[in-house]
């Protein structure tokens, strides 16, 4: 049996107590609303706030740069104005406002919040207007960090020839090592499998594969190196110096110069400078036959890169030469002399300049070329730089003809016809092994560098005078690559044109540059009218016999120019260690070698001269060079 009284008597008094809590609720409230009304009474309510107007409450400050002390005195924010907002600062009955209480402008939207500085005066500050990204003070450090303004350990004493040396990766490389920066962590970019893919290549077109060959650009397919040495070339790239665009050696300056490119590559250094619009997007349109570049065209093209694959098969399928060759040259120099860092896309901005294939050849592909490459190995010195693009064919071909000691002694054997570029002969074996092999082998790099001397360079290994064989490599000016802006001053370098090197005068300064360690704030520019001098190039050339001599010794320079460039440089990129001994005596070897071969080529060059004492000497050098110990190479791969 259920007991149901409980609940019925439940049901009875629960009324009366809901009715109890509403009537004790309601008295509460009234009380309350009459203790407002006497508080009301008793203190009338103040007149509104003077509203606090940013565009008069600040004139004739200085503009907020974004540091906490700039906002110590304002002439207009006074204590007048303190006490109309806060009665009770002033002696004046009312209510006193909370002291970090916003006030909203009247002509603007954002909050300032003010407070009573320590001095009476008004200490202000403004939200960063763009939320959520890195603040203004936070970037003005970086761009400013980059600036050297004391010298550091390792150098440079006086840091006015390198002043950006302050972001520079070898700034951090002194104390940090491999921790500054690892081969694991860096990517150079190569289009090994596109370049692959265009020697292939079946024209659909009839006479297009001539028109192609006309040009003189499809050599540069045959001299791309595809198994890049890099441990070496970031060895290299940590020694360059973008303020000078040399690269910075223990014993003076070096570069690639404009000969260099017209002899390693094959392609022409003079005429007119490759400098158009950076948009080509109606050209590829018509070609691709799409109204615009939308999910029609998406195969062929992502985020202003060609997939050279997929954009030269959509092309080839209408059969227009034109068009077809166009195309294939777009290709053709987005994945040879101007590689990007975007994976596996070409640039093509190239397509505005192969409108009429007869005029190829008039644009100086080279010193675009070089230009796009000193302006890449500028960001990639910079030491939160994660990868480098550009020719590096051209960087490390270079290497193997300026510094036979660090290639490999199976390079350089293959056969060249007369005219075929240089670079052709140093396809190398692919670098293999894992992470910690390769940074070995950079570490090694490195020591031997810091450690090497000028008699381990052959500077001229293109003959005794470059300057009289290619003339522009002597131009002294600004070269330019579309929007990229680049010193080009052979007299930095003069011991590659067969001169004795003297100090160079300073280099020129941009209008404005910025090179911090963050490589995304890296700009440069040197403003309107400069690149003009490129025209007038026996105006603005270097005067070999006007500033030096011809070298007696390869490695002759000017007294005095030693003394002056170590004062101004970073000369070793780590510190010594008990490593540099072994690196001596590895080094001590090869010195005999270059010796030996230097002579050789002496006696080459010049078959008709009496060499008697100089194959004596030859005699004496080998059984020398036959006692030393074999030289141990680095880690091998």
């Amino acid at each position: 049996m259920v007991d149901t009284r409980g609940k019925k008597k439940l049901k009875e008094v629960e009324p009366s107590r809901v009715t109890n809590r509403i009537v004790l609720r309601s008295r509460r409230e009234e009380a309350e609303n009459e203790r407002r009304r006497a508080r009301l009474v008793e203190n009338p309510s103040p007149p509104p706030p003077v509203p606090f107007d940013l565009d008069t409450a600040f004139e004739g400050v200085d503009e907020y740069d974004g540091s906490d002390d700039n906002y110590d005195d304002f002439p207009h924010v006074n204590d007048a104005f303190f006490e109309s907002n806060h009665p009770s600062a002033g002696g004046s009955s009312g209510p006193r406002l909370e002291p970090e209480a916003p006030f909203v402008s009247s002509s603007s939207s954002q909050f300032v919040h003010v407070r009573r500085g320590a001095r009476g005066r008004f200490e202000s500050s403004r939200p960063d207007p763009e939320e959520g990204s890195t603040s203004k003070r936070k970037k003005a450090r970086e761009a400013d960090s980059w600036i050297l303004d004391r010298s550091g350990p390792g150098g440079p004493i006086d840091h006015s020839l390198i002043p950006s040396f302050g972001g520079h990766v070898a700034y951090r490389l002194w104390d940090d090592g491999l921790g500054a920066r690892r081969m694991d962590s860096f990517k150079l970019s190569t289009r090994a499998l596109t370049v692959n893919y265009l020697k292939d290549y079946k024209f659909q077109s009839e006479g297009a594969a001539a028109l192609v060959e006309r040009t003189g650009l499809r050599k540069l397919l045959d001299c791309s190196i595809q198994h890049l040495d890099g441990p070496l070339l970031v060895a290299f790239v940590e020694r360059w110096q973008p303020d000078t665009n040399t690269f910075h050696m223990p014993f003076g300056e070096m570069t690639i110069t404009l000969h260099d490119v017209a002899v390693l590559l094959g392609i022409p250094v003079g005429g007119d400078m490759v400098v158009g619009n950076e948009s080509v997007k109606a050209q590829l349109c018509e070609m691709l036959r799409v109204e615009q570049l939308n999910e029609r065209s998406k195969p062929s093209l992502k985020s202003e890169g060609l997939v050279c694959a997929e954009a030269m098969q959509q092309v080839g399928r209408f059969r227009e030469r034109d068009s077809e060759v166009r195309m294939f040259l777009t290709c053709l120099l987005g994945t040879t002399l101007f590689v990007d860092r975007s994976g596996d896309r070409a640039q093509v901005w190239p397509l505005q300049f192969l409108g009429d294939t007869r005029r190829v050849r008039k644009y100086s592909w080279g010193s675009a070329t070089l230009a796009y490459l000193y302006r890449q190995l500028g960001m990639a010195s910079r030491a939160d730089c994660k990868g480098m693009g550009g020719c590096l064919t051209l960087l490390q071909s270079w290497i193997y003809e300026y510094f036979p000691c660090l290639r490999d002694q199976k390079l350089g054997t293959r056969g060249l016809v007369c005219g075929e570029p240089f670079a052709k002969k140093w396809e190398g074996v692919r670098i293999g092994g894992g992470a910690q092999l390769m940074n070995e082998r950079l570490d090694h790099y490195r020591r031997v560098l810091d450690n090497m001397t000028d008699e381990f360079v052959f500077w001229c290994p293109f003959g005794p005078r470059p300057g009289e064989m290619v003339s522009r490599s002597l131009y002294s000016g600004v070269i330019r690559c579309m929007s990229v802006e680049e010193m080009y001053d052979p007299s930095r370098c003069l011991r590659q044109l067969g001169y004795v090197q003297t100090i160079p005068s300073d280099p020129l300064p941009p209008v404005d540059v910025c090179r911090p360690a963050n490589v995304k704030m890296y700009s440069l520019s040197y403003g309107p009218g400069l690149s003009e001098l490129w025209k007038a190039p026996h105006c603005h050339s270097v005067q070999l016999d006007s500033i030096s001599r011809p070298v007696q010794k390869p490695e002759d320079t000017e007294d005095g120019y030693l003394q002056w460039y170590m004062g101004r440089t970073h000369p070793r990129i780590v510190c010594p260690s008990a490593a540099d001994q072994e690196i001596h005596h590895h080094l001590s070897h090869d010195q005999l070698a270059v010796k030996l071969v230097r002579e050789f080529r002496t006696v080459i060059e010049h078959p008709y001269d009496d060499h008697l004492d100089l194959l004596l000497g030859l005699q004496g050098l080998l059984k020398e060079y036959d006692e030393a110990t074999p030289y141990q190479p680095p880690p091998q791969y």
